[in-house]
């Protein structure tokens, strides 16, 4: 728990550095506690079904928040959690009538802040911010900046310019002129965030580039290939920049790097660690300078095995899946929120326990996953499993969203054997 673990109800907020911009407080003014409480505080969370969302909801729980779901189903992996003290149901599982669930709740309602954990619901519930403000806190970048930064193209191109590494990347209705420039293999990707969004694809040849070629960009798929990235295959292991941002300014920082993802080759964290490298936080704080952030994002990189230099990948710009490990290591993120929320100009950190491990056991896309896609992992998974030193999401005191997990994975089974 946080020191000082005032309720905010009966504490005078400080200025935001943005209100005080606006209104002409002296930033001499702000307060700024080292790590203020949160106890008290009202926040809504959106996406349910997010291993990360349970994280935050625990984390927002254990530290003395009152936390609310908006939910499509009250069976939903973080509506289990006995720190979940309502849900909100929706009358449809969409982005829009989610959004609207949010609104409805929030004009009832009192909530100090609403957390958007997926890309969907950040990029949409931002887009209705002048709706939301009248009644509670959004702390996310505005719309725009939020799709800008979900570019991957537009922030490779970014990365070139602030002189940040990063694999050569051209528009699949490019590649067709620049083949030449090509070194195989190559990854393909979608070139923006999306739901539901299609695997990564490796390419290990001419021959294979030209026949997805001709099947995105042909006469059947128009306008298909214009969504698609061909990317420089960055040998080596993938690596991630955290931060909390207040207005422009780093407030927080976390690393990571993964030790087993899924896909095998390349994927999210089925398994990671915690770890410092000052050329990583230069490099993820240059892009999100460049960007004037503001909330939570991830820089996602690839340490590169062939010069041990760090490669940009992409960026979140929300919460992400691994979240679970920064919250075991001591990087309260969401806490951060809703500090900004209730008012506080916070300090900058960058405290963390170092070399800390964490596994997803039976997350979706978890260990469990890994393992079937690369079965010669089973030892070490298993070792980690029983090493008091790992952590894991598995939370006995608090073990019913681990069930609901448990049961998705035995219909997920049960379905693959009736196909």
């Amino acid at each position: 728990m946080f020191a000082g673990d005032n309720k905010f109800s009966t504490v005078a907020p400080a200025p935001t550095m943005e209100a005080a911009r606006i209104s002409g407080v002296s930033s001499s003014s702000l307060r700024s506690p080292a790590r203020p409480g949160i106890s008290g505080a009202t926040v809504l969370v959106t996406d349910e079904h997010y291993k990360h969302s349970l994280g935050i909801v625990r984390q927002l729980g254990r530290l003395g928040a009152h936390v609310s779901v908006v939910a499509a189903s009250k069976e939903s992996l973080a509506c289990r959690s006995r720190f979940c003290k309502e849900v909100i149901l929706s009358d449809g599982h969409t982005v829009e009538a989610l959004v609207e669930t949010t609104l409805r709740a929030v004009s009832e309602r009192r909530f100090d802040l609403v957390m958007p954990v997926s890309y969907p619901m950040t990029l949409a519930l931002a887009r209705r911010r002048d709706d939301l403000a009248a009644y509670t806190h959004l702390e996310v970048m505005g719309s725009e900046a939020i799709e800008q930064a979900a570019d991957k193209a537009k922030m490779t191109q970014l990365a070139g310019r602030i002189g940040i590494p990063a694999p050569k990347t051209f528009l699949l209705t490019e590649v067709q002129g620049r083949l030449q420039e090509l070194s195989f293999p190559v990854v393909i990707k979608l070139q923006k965030e999306s739901p539901g969004r299609l695997p990564i694809r490796y390419v290990h040849n001419l021959t294979e580039l030209k026949g997805i070629l001709s099947a995105e960009l042909g006469d059947k798929s128009p306008g298909q290939g214009a969504k698609l990235l061909v990317q420089e295959f960055i040998p080596g292991y993938g690596c991630g920049f955290f931060a909390t941002y207040q207005y422009g300014v780093c407030k927080r920082v976390f690393m990571h790097r993964r030790v087993r993802e899924f896909p095998a080759a390349g994927g999210v964290s089925s398994c990671a660690e915690s770890f410092y490298d000052l050329k990583l936080e230069t490099y993820g704080r240059r892009m999100l300078d460049a960007l004037g952030w503001h909330g939570v994002a991830m820089v996602e990189f690839r340490r590169d095995a062939r010069d041990a230099d760090y490669k940009l990948m992409e960026i979140n710009p929300k919460f992400w899946g691994s979240l679970d490990l920064a919250l075991a290591a001591g990087a309260d993120f969401p806490g951060d929120l809703c500090r900004m929320a209730l008012g506080w100009d916070l300090s900058f950190t960058d405290s963390y326990e170092r070399k800390l491990r964490f596994q997803w056991p039976f997350s979706g896309y978890g260990e469990i996953f890994h393992v079937r896609s690369r079965p010669h992992s089973v030892l070490q998974v298993a070792l980690d499993f029983l090493n008091p030193a790992v952590k894991s999401n598995i939370w006995m005191s608090d073990f019913r969203p681990n069930l609901e997990e448990l049961r998705a994975l035995a219909r997920q089974i049960l379905h693959k054997r009736k196909g």
